[in-house]
Order: structure tokens, then sequence, then C-alpha cells
């Protein structure tokens, strides 16, 4: 069995390799500090059981590597080991059928979560699940139009230009802008911007 094991911090890459050989007899275990160190290897990618990464590495754009992964290696599961529990970070997990997410604070339950992701399950911890479960109670929420109304006002948009935008009154949207606050508990229009930022980009 071959696994991937990608991180910037190499104590954290020695300890779980380290985890990994003890559960697993026939492993080998490559780490890579980078997304430029690991390519430079032009791997073939299909021939590995597991990829294990951060969701953070100085200068890299980690997601749009791992979209790569996702569309030219489907085959490959993909975990997520990160400190960042994070309601946009782990939405854009699931967007992208990644097989699993763990806490670097959640430790004794990383070899639970390779082990079902090898056995072709999906494995989001429980406290990831909480977050993202946040997230899921707040958008059943919110209608289509309110959340529309929301990515308008953090593009910079104010009601009038909103109304013009989508064809709606002025006081229409005041009213729509009433019940976003009062459904997600917000009081400003910096809130609601707020708001965006942290779960959906």
């Amino acid at each position: 069995m071959k696994i991937i094991i990608l991180d910037d911090h190499s104590l954290f890459s020695e300890g779980l390799g380290k985890i990994l050989s003890d559960n697993f007899k026939d492993i080998k275990l490559e780490t890579y500090n980078s997304i430029a160190s690991l390519t430079k290897k032009e791997l073939d990618l299909n021939s590995y059981s597991l990829f294990i990464s951060d969701i953070e590495l100085p200068g890299e754009e980690v997601f749009v590597y791992l979209t790569y992964i996702k569309s030219k290696y489907p085959n490959l599961p993909v975990l997520i080991i990160s400190m960042h529990n994070k309601l946009s970070v782990i939405k854009k997990c699931k967007d992208l059928n990644i097989e699993g997410y763990i806490l670097k604070d959640d430790h004794e339950f990383i070899m639970e979560g390779i082990n079902k992701i090898l056995a072709g399950q999906q494995y989001y911890s429980h406290k990831v699940m909480q977050t993202l479960n946040i997230l899921n109670k707040k958008e059943k929420l919110l209608t289509p139009k309110e959340e529309e109304i929301i990515s308008l006002l953090a593009k910079g948009k104010n009601n009038h230009d909103i109304a013009d935008e989508i064809f709606i009154s002025y006081n229409t949207i005041k009213t729509h802008r009433k019940n976003i606050n009062r459904k997600l508990k917000l009081n400003t229009t910096a809130d609601i911007i707020k708001y965006y930022y942290k779960n959906y980009i």
C-alpha cells in the first residue's frame, strides 16, 4: 500500500507516518512539504491507495491542486487532516467530494477514518460534521433569493443596486434584509458580509 502525506510541518508528517507504519505491515510512505516538491516527481497517482493533505500550505493554492487530483485521479481517496474547523473550508471539501476530513486535534480518530476511507466510505469526524451541520441548518433557513441578496451585499452592492439588478422593488429588498438579519441573528451589513466570507468563501 502506498500513501502520500502532504504537509509543511515535518514533525506532524513524521508522527503520522509512525502511526501508519505501526498499523499497516505492508506500507510505503512518501512525505512532501509542498505541492511544488510533489509535482516535480511527476508521479502516477493511480498507483497510490490514499492521499493525505493539509488544507493550507504557504504560498500554494491547495484547493486548485485538490480539484486537479479529483478530476484526474477520481479513484484516489483524499483525506484532509487540518487544524481548520471552518465552515467554508469544510463545505469546499464536501463540494469536491473529498472522502475525509479530520481535525489535527482529533488524532485519536485518524486510524478509524483511514480504515473507513480505504474501505470505500467517507469519514468526516464528529467535530467537523457538527460544524458542517451549523451551515446546513442556516442554509435551510434562507430562501434562494435571500442567499442571492447576501452574495450581492458581499460584493459591495447597496439596497438600490440590488433592487435594480434582480428586478424587485427597494421595499422588497428591505423586507428581505430584515428577514435575513432575523434568521441569522445578525444586525448590520458588515455582519452579513462577515457571515458570507466565513461560510461561502
